[in-house]
């Protein structure tokens, strides 16, 4: 079983029991208590559940919805080397936004584990703003709107107004398709809108993507190409693709180090 499969599972159990035991996760998924401790720790990490002696139990109420569980750990480990390239470039004091993508949670994560680097964010992500309430170095702003439940974020005519009112140093947000002669692309209208509002109202855009959006197109056009200050991808990324970014002057930046799923 692969990692994100086991560990959406994990998460089932907690639903259903609230409290699972390393031994009988073991048995469950085949595999040893070593990595069933690795899969706790690092979904503690991530703020999923919480650790205790012999297991892990649920936090408070998970309203996180399958598809957007589903979401969270497709391409766990590129996400997260995605979601470090980006805290980089994040200067003390910025104002930035981040959108739903669930590489902005996992970037929302890097941030609330830095404390020393204060940051100002604008969000209509409901799940990441939950994952950033408490920290005191962040101050955050939530977009209003229509709430779109299967995502827990806004969207809508209200608050693409309220984004436009905004200013930001970066926009941070995810993307489906990305070709080097069509553009950004998504497969949401409603997003479609969000995001190219947050691009408009920022000085610098980002579009954090793993590899596999590369080469595909989709029915909303986000933006063009030179609307983006930098896509940061993993580095399973195509020799081709590498070329063509090179060939249009555009820059993608990969890390090398980024691993591939573990099974």
């Amino acid at each position: 079983m692969h990692t994100q499969d086991r560990r959406k599972a994990i998460l089932k159990e907690l639903e259903q029991n609230a409290y699972v035991r390393v031994g009988t996760l073991s048995s469950m998924f085949g595999c040893t208590e070593m990595t069933i401790r690795r899969d706790l720790n690092e979904m503690a990490e991530e703020g999923l559940l919480k650790r205790n002696h012999g297991g892990a139990v649920k936090i408070g109420k998970n309203f996180v919805t399958d598809n957007v569980k589903d979401l969270l750990y497709s391409n766990l480990h590129n996400k997260i080397y995605i979601a470090r390239q980006a805290y980089k470039v994040i200067s003390a004091q910025d104002t930035i936004f981040l959108d739903d993508a669930t590489t902005c949670l996992y970037l929302a994560k890097e941030i609330k584990k830095n404390e020393k680097k204060p940051v100002n964010i604008i969000t209509n992500s409901v799940l990441l703003a939950l994952e950033l309430m408490q920290a005191e170095h962040v101050s955050i702003k939530i977009i209003g709107g229509d709430a779109a439940g299967n995502l827990s974020a806004t969207v809508g005519q209200e608050a693409v107004e309220q984004i436009a009112r905004c200013r930001a140093d970066k926009a941070f947000i995810g993307v489906n398709g990305i070709d080097f002669t069509e553009g950004i692309t998504g497969i949401g209208y409603p997003q479609m809108e969000i995001k190219q509002a947050m691009i408009k109202s920022a000085k610098e855009t980002y579009v954090l993507a793993d590899s596999s959006k590369f080469g595909h197109i989709y029915l909303s056009h986000i933006c063009n190409i030179d609307q983006v200050t930098a896509v940061l991808t993993d580095g399973n990324l195509a020799a081709a693709f590498q070329e063509d970014a090179r060939a249009h002057g555009f820059p993608v930046i990969w890390q090398t180090g980024a691993k591939k799923n573990e099974e």
